[in-house]
């Protein structure tokens, strides 16, 4: 009784969206479009997760280096012009010289230069015709993974709802009260497992990833490449074979966690996604790319 009157209540407060709904917009994919993804999908997923290697061995590389981050947050107030980034330089005790050689980051960021780098690897103008109409969605959406995840899934990947424990959903929520991000556990669970929508995406798959602790099931582990979101998109993480990388968007520049890799397991100690060190991720979704 105490949980059917907690996520009826959560649904007072968070309307329910069906995967037509929401977003604004639409996106579409040509014959042609998608018959290049298809051919090239083995390219596409390879590509991605290269380059999310290349970038973290390229971050930690140069935080050795220097002690400060290459890639700083996008959404830092304290890094939003140059004049704050050469503070932040000097503050380190880092090289002015270094200001020319910093890129902004963030989690979205890093999730479509991953797939962009991905879709441009075969050179196939359908392939770029395909990548710059999720661009231009995810743009139309603020930049929000899921608004991602909905044009992947119309390429043909698999949405799946992912809930490591959904019996701690109630105290998860009872704990982020006051959090800025809110993954309001109770009422998505609900939705997904009634509705099989989860904010204005439709879900495919609520059983692989759903309940598993932290052992991690094989074939998640074996995906080649994915993309992540987690708390109704408020956060977006790419990875590969059961691991994640993720940036971040408001961490300081002497910060080496700006870009982080963990395997992806948010109850355990030294899993992803987080947020803090001790506040972590605990329900969302995660596109597999098909085979």
């Amino acid at each position: 009784m105490k949980t059917f009157l907690l996520t009826a209540l959560v649904a007072l407060l968070v309307p329910f969206r069906s995967e037509a709904a929401g977003f604004e917009g639409s996106v579409d994919f040509t014959a042609e479009e998608q018959a290049a993804h298809q051919r090239y999908i083995g390219t596409i997923t390879r590509t991605a997760r290269r380059y999310l290697e290349d970038i973290y061995r390229d971050h930690l590389a140069f935080y050795r280096r220097y002690g400060v981050s290459k890639y700083y947050g996008d959404r830092s107030t304290l890094l939003d012009t140059r004049a704050k980034r050469l503070a932040a330089l000097r503050q380190a005790g880092a090289p002015a010289s270094l200001i020319d050689e910093l890129q902004p980051t963030s989690c979205i960021g890093l999730s479509l230069n991953a797939l962009a780098a991905g879709f441009r690897a075969p050179g196939d103008p359908a392939l770029e015709s395909a990548y710059q109409k999720i661009y231009r969605f995810a743009r139309a959406n603020d930049l929000d993974g899921s608004a991602v995840l909905q044009a992947l899934r119309k390429l043909g990947w698999k949405i799946c709802y992912w809930n490591p424990t959904p019996p701690q959903n109630e105290r998860w929520d009872a704990e982020e009260r006051n959090w800025k991000s809110k993954g309001w556990h109770a009422y998505r669970y609900s939705t997904v497992m009634n509705h099989g929508n989860y904010y204005y995406n439709g879900v495919d798959d609520k059983s692989l990833l759903v309940g598993f602790g932290t052992k991690l099931p094989s074939e998640f582990r074996n995906a080649p490449f994915f993309i992540g979101v987690a708390h109704t998109g408020y956060h977006v993480f790419p990875g590969f074979e059961g691991n994640v990388i993720e940036a971040h968007s408001t961490r300081a520049l002497s910060s080496v966690n700006n870009l982080e890799q963990s395997p992806f397991n948010p109850l355990a100690n030294g899993g992803g996604p987080r947020w803090t060190p001790t506040e972590k991720y605990r329900s969302g979704l995660i596109g597999l790319p098909p085979r």
